[in-house]
């Protein structure tokens, strides 16, 4: 029985990897990502068959930050100002304790963020990366969860904050820290091949 349940889930990942095959990502981060959290969904999504774009507000490199140091730097792909919702199927923030909170200041990131929400594609975001969600004011009601020094700022949001490895809500894909990024990955992928979630193109501003 065991042995037909694991057969079961990877036919099941074949096939939604499948789905995704010649879809378009965007990954939005500015210097001071955390390394892996870039790395890891970015690697799963071009092996998936994927294409995806790293864009920010930064020219031609955004440098990462790693547990306690800076770290690699990597190229990027459009910068925000000139990016368009209608390119991409998915939109992914990495977090780090530096890169949200540069975001969260920047228009261009805010207002990106806001189209993908209202488009109904699906968004990922990990770690601190919901730092940015927050100042979209589209998430209150939303089942969430994030790193832990920042669930309360979730929760004055009006967020429905959750402990788990990964919550889903209606193609919103939260994660907690780098060691759930397994199931993150594995999620973005299974909403990434559900497409546009109707419901969510209806979050509404904050008064």
């Amino acid at each position: 029985m065991l042995h037909f349940l694991v057969t079961s889930v990877k036919l099941k990942f074949i096939v939604m990897a499948r789905n995704v095959e010649g879809k378009k990502v965007a990954i939005i981060t500015e210097n001071g990502f955390e390394e892996v959290e870039l790395t890891g969904p970015k690697k799963a999504l071009e092996e998936a068959g994927v294409t995806v774009h790293i864009l920010s507000p930064q020219k031609n490199m955004v440098k990462a930050w790693d547990h306690d140091h800076w770290s690699i730097e990597l190229p990027v792909d459009g910068q925000l100002y000139n990016a368009n919702v209608e390119d991409y199927d998915m939109l992914v923030i990495p977090g780090g304790v530096i890169n949200p909170d540069k975001m969260r200041t920047d228009k261009d990131c805010i207002s990106f963020v806001q189209q993908f929400l209202e488009s109904g594609k699906p968004v990922g975001a990990i770690c601190h990366g919901p730092q940015l969600l927050i100042e979209t004011g589209m998430i209150s009601g939303r089942k969430m969860t994030s790193y832990h020094s920042i669930k309360t700022d979730l929760i004055n949001a009006g967020v429905i904050w959750e402990d788990k490895e990964v919550v889903v809500d209606n193609g919103l894909v939260t994660s907690r820290s780098p060691k759930d990024l397994e199931a993150f990955n594995r999620k973005l992928i299974e909403e990434l091949a559900e497409g546009i979630h109707t419901t969510t193109a209806q979050f509404t501003h904050a008064d």
